[in-house]
């Protein structure tokens, strides 16, 4: 427990607010910027998105530090993922519907109908590479 408490917590619009979250149970504000330290395990957000650029749908990524859990709280969300032998499939996430991409796996996102996403994700050693054909 936190030896020295704030009373009372801060409290913060959670739209596009990032909260970083390390291994013995701390949270971090980290605002919108996204700056992780490296103690930092894990992020957590929630996001507006208007379109595939809100989302980096031009990008493939996977986290090989652990899972990800991807919470569709409005509007419409696919989300891709790519196995081993490069054969892809989607996964249509309405409102309120969660999916975990497993770790390492290459996935990416394109927004289908504008609304909101809960993430939670590794903090560290992500990786990423264009689409390719990709803009």
């Amino acid at each position: 427990m936190n030896p020295d408490p704030v009373f009372p917590p801060p409290v913060f619009d959670w739209l596009d607010h990032f909260m970083a979250l390390d291994s013995q149970g701390g949270m971090r504000d980290i605002g919108k910027h996204r700056r992780l330290q490296p103690e930092d395990g894990w992020l957590v957000g929630i996001k507006a998105v208007r379109d595939d650029a809100d989302v980096h749908g031009h990008i493939w990524e996977r986290h090989p530090a652990g899972d990800e859990m991807l919470c569709v709280l409005e509007g419409r969300i696919v989300l891709t993922l790519m196995g081993e032998d490069g054969a892809e499939a989607d996964v249509l996430l309405d409102a309120r519907r969660s999916a975990v991409v497993p770790r390492g796996v290459w996935h990416r996102l394109h927004v289908a109908c504008p609304g909101k996403i809960l993430f939670v994700t590794p903090g560290q050693g992500s990786e990423h590479r264009r689409v390719e054909g990709g803009a």
